[in-house]
């Protein structure tokens, strides 16, 4: 009949997403999974999941259209899920190498999960993953928007050695970013008030930009700085930013075997001086 639009290929689905490759996106979701459930939001911009503990860490995994191989969004989408399960799903082939769909009909409507092994054509597994309805995130970028931030980049693997060398037993880290040496230095105080501190000048050849404009020293529970562990050992580059009360941002960049980009964000609120 005219006048009636063509149906749609991915039918009723309202997001569709397809990578090739598994194991980057599996290796982001393990390093934001510390608390029960996510909140996934998509849009034309991109697949968002987000993982809160109260208000005082939140975690972001960020794909844009171009990580995925198919991708397809009507409208904005937004529902809860376990972290765990999902997580599970991406695991059920163990490390071999999978490509993903990820489908999505409607509110109320599991989360479908489709991997396909490539040293086994014969076989593929479907995973329905229960959705629930969620609450928005807090918004934090709107806090680390303006002139006064200071931000350096890093190498990933660079800064992962920094924090695996610092002290296990610390209970806060203290973190100082200055225009003035020591330029970037992390303090860890521990059970016994023992101090252990690391120290980057802007030289270094880890640094890949340094922009500080202000000192600022802040204090974060080092169980919070640790929960950025698996990200940051898969990371290619770390952004680090801090507006002047201490909000601090890890943006982390993760690589796949295509070269597509997928982003990692952690959001620590710093310690007050009496805490």
């Amino acid at each position: 009949m005219s006048g009636m639009e063509d149906p749609s290929p991915y039918g009723d689905y309202k997001f569709v997403g397809r990578v090739d490759h598994v194991k980057v996106f599996n290796q982001a979701i393990k390093s934001i999974c510390f608390n029960d459930y996510g909140m996934l939001h998509v849009s034309d911009e991109g697949l968002r999941i987000t993982v809160e503990q109260g208000k005082s860490i939140q975690a972001t995994l960020f794909m844009p259209p171009t990580a995925f191989k198919e991708f397809y969004v009507q409208d904005f989408q937004s529902f809860g899920l376990k972290m765990n399960v999902l997580s599970e799903c991406l695991n059920l082939f163990g490390s071999a190498d999978c490509s993903l769909r990820i489908m999505y009909r409607d509110q109320g409507s599991p989360l479908k999960i489709i991997l396909y092994p490539y040293d086994d054509e014969d076989v593929s597994t479907e995973c329905a993953i229960q959705t629930m309805d969620c609450d928005e995130p807090i918004d934090y970028d709107l806090e680390l928007k303006g002139p006064d931030l200071n931000v350096i980049f890093v190498r990933g693997s660079n800064l992962s050695k920094v924090f695996h060398e610092l002290e296990k037993s610390a209970e806060e880290f203290e973190f100082i970013t200055s225009p003035e040496k020591p330029h970037f230095k992390i303090t860890t105080v521990g059970i016994m008030q023992a101090v252990f501190s690391v120290e980057v000048a802007k030289t270094s050849p880890m640094m890949m930009m340094f922009n500080c404009k202000n000192t600022v020293v802040a204090r974060y529970k080092s169980n919070h700085i640790r929960l950025t562990n698996k990200a940051m050992q898969s990371a290619t580059k770390v952004a680090i930013k801090t507006n002047s009360i201490g909000l601090l941002e890890l943006h982390l960049v993760m690589q796949g075997d295509g070269q597509e980009e997928i982003f990692v964000q952690f959001y620590i609120i710093p310690l007050l001086n009496n805490e």
